[in-house]
């Protein structure tokens, strides 16, 4: 079934994409170039414009257009997929009827005449209380100008401004700017506060947050409650400003208020976000995933208590999901574990009574070494064991140890594990086997005996794709705890599958609808497997797209050797492939 994917694919000049950044040379029937994703002086990176697709031996980076301008440029697929559209003139269908994608439309134009609106305020006579207050705090014009900041006035206005351009009660009320008094009359959602819009990483307005001018008054941060664009368990603020710069350094800072984010950004740090007055969540660990390989949260030294642990446990498990991965060799003997971190998560507690914005005011470079001195999640976690649990009695120490067993079964690596078993082996007054032997009872989980299961229809080629979403879609409604981790960048052929993988447990952008539904044809076949056998299933299917796609590599160097590329060093290229292949 052919997809605007597929269309956008056969269509896209890549050569002229990719050309416009990389100096390509054309060799036989492939372009040939330096690698713009490593650093490199004999040229690796080849452009096959017969397959629409590139791959560098030299780092490994490969894939289509969309892949190309997700890891080149940083966008999410949804960003990518309107890019190339428009590049290939493909029209892309849209999945809301026309009298809801109407609607979005107007909740987009009420929040940024809303910006400009309360930006306006700032700039006039009626915000220079609230420009004096923003100069006191370290803010430059520039920063409130990159950031849209804005001023609420107490006598309100908004509403009748907004509909004056014609826009109802009801939409504004949709968009969070009005509020509902008790006595059914609208009033302005903000009023004397300054306002820092909120947008999305396409740098669109989709809520604000109020910071009031008074320290007595509470709440003294106010955010746009939750609505049709804007939910805040997904938002991080400043995120569409520091996209590219977290992606380049491959690490992100996290603050909790966004004054905090915007003075760091105004000195130089632009891998600051900040949440939204709630703590992290694994569906922001999600958003960051691709992006980085590093967090860093930073916390004061009131949050950085015993209460700490039970928000840091599920997002340091987050950060290990993916640690290990199976790499295929010539028999199943040579088959081996490669443990690989693909995000590390570091607690930075900040100095008594400094809030990052003061901190950095002050002493840039003190913020530098505490970012670099981080703590590793582990470690933070061990060290406050005692204040979390009475380690004098029995049940504090079992208390203790179901703590430290929950964070073990995360790490992959047996070296890392029996370190940290050790640590905390010595903090409890116990030997390290006895936790040893806690984790190995806790991963211990034989299935009841099971009918037999009806034969499935088996997927070929990128139709192993949908399978194994299916697959992984259905394990966790299940919440299959045997269940393997998928490493999207290995184990998914097509980008939109790898969009639709990161986006689990969190809403799906409307534009990933069609490939959930392209997934679900084989929800019927899944739904029918007992839950040790979606384990099996996720890892027989992950092996057999490892084998197509390297299988699918060696057709590729084959094709190169026939375009005349150098045959020496496809020799070895081949050679590599072939060792990786099972027999």
């Amino acid at each position: 079934m052919s997809t605007v994917t597929d269309e956008i694919k056969a269509r896209v000049d890549l050569v002229e994409l990719i050309g416009r950044v990389v100096q390509l040379k054309r060799v036989g029937g492939s372009y040939k170039g330096l690698c713009p994703f490593h650093t490199e002086k004999t040229p690796s990176f080849y452009v096959r414009p017969q397959t629409g697709t590139y791959h560098c031996f030299g780092c490994g980076k490969h894939g289509s257009a969309f892949d190309w301008l997700m890891e080149r440029e940083h966008l999410e697929f949804g960003e990518a997929l309107r890019q190339l559209a428009q590049i290939t003139g493909v029209a892309v269908p849209e999945h809301r009827k026309p009298d809801e994608d109407e609607h979005v439309r107007r909740l987009y134009s009420i929040l940024e005449r809303t910006q400009t609106y309360y930006a306006a305020v700032l700039w006039g006579t009626a915000g220079e209380r609230a420009r004096a207050y923003m100069q006191g705090r370290g803010f430059s014009d520039e920063t409130l100008k990159t950031f849209g900041i804005g001023y609420a006035l107490r006598a309100g206005g908004l509403q009748t401004y907004l509909q004056q351009d014609g826009f109802s009660e009801q939409e504004l009320q949709a968009a969070g700017v009005i509020g509902i008094a008790d006595d059914g009359r609208p009033y302005d959602f903000f009023r004397e506060r300054v306002l820092f819009p909120i947008r999305d990483t396409q740098g669109r307005t989709i809520a604000f947050g109020g910071r009031s001018l008074e320290d007595g008054v509470t709440p003294k941060y106010l955010n746009t409650r939750d609505t049709l664009l804007f939910h805040k368990q997904e938002t991080l603020f400043a995120l569409d400003l520091a996209r590219r710069p977290m992606a380049q350094e491959r690490q992100v800072v996290i603050v909790e208020g966004y004054m905090d984010a915007a003075v760091a950004h105004q000195h130089g740090f632009r891998n600051v976000v900040a949440t939204l007055g709630t703590a992290m969540t694994p569906r922001h660990m999600s958003l960051l995933r691709r992006h980085v390989d590093e967090i860093v949260l930073a916390l004061d030294p009131d949050a950085a208590g015993a209460a700490a642990v039970d928000r840091l446990v599920p997002l340091a498990l987050e950060t290990f999901g993916d640690d290990i991965t199976t790499v295929l060799g010539r028999t199943r003997r040579e088959q081996r574990r490669v443990y690989r971190r693909d995000m590390a998560l570091r607690v930075l507690v900040l100095p008594d009574g400094q809030d990052p914005d003061e901190l950095i005011r002050r002493d840039p470079n003190a913020w530098t070494s505490l970012v670099r001195q981080a703590t590793p999640v582990i470690d933070f976690v061990l060290e406050r064991l005692a204040q979390r649990h009475d380690l004098t009695t029995a049940v504090g120490k079992a208390a203790a140890a179901s703590d430290v067993v929950q964070v073990l079964a995360g790490i992959a690596n047996p070296i890392e594990q029996d370190h940290y078993a050790g640590v905390a082996a010595g903090k409890l007054k116990v030997e390290p086997e006895t936790l040893l032997r806690l984790l190995r009872r806790t991963r211990r989980n034989v299935p009841a005996q099971q009918p037999p299961e009806p034969q499935r229809v088996q997927p070929e080629g990128n139709a192993h794709d949908e399978y194994l979403l299916a697959l992984v879609i259905r394990a966790r409604l299940m919440n299959v705890p045997e269940a393997p981790a998928v490493d999207e960048e290995l184990e998914f052929v097509l980008p939109e599958n790898r969009a639709v993988y990161r986006s689990l447990g969190g809403s799906t952008p409307v534009e990933l609808q069609p490939y959930v539904d392209r997934a679900n044809r084989y929800l019927e076949d899944v739904e029918r497997l007992a839950p040790h056998r979606i384990a099996e299933e996720i890892e027989r299917t992950r092996d057999a797209i490892r084998t197509w796609l390297l299988e699918a590599k060696r057709r590729e160097l084959n094709a190169l050797l026939r375009d005349g590329a150098d045959e020496s060093e496809v020799a070895q290229l081949l050679d590599q492939t072939a060792r990786q292949l099972p027999p």
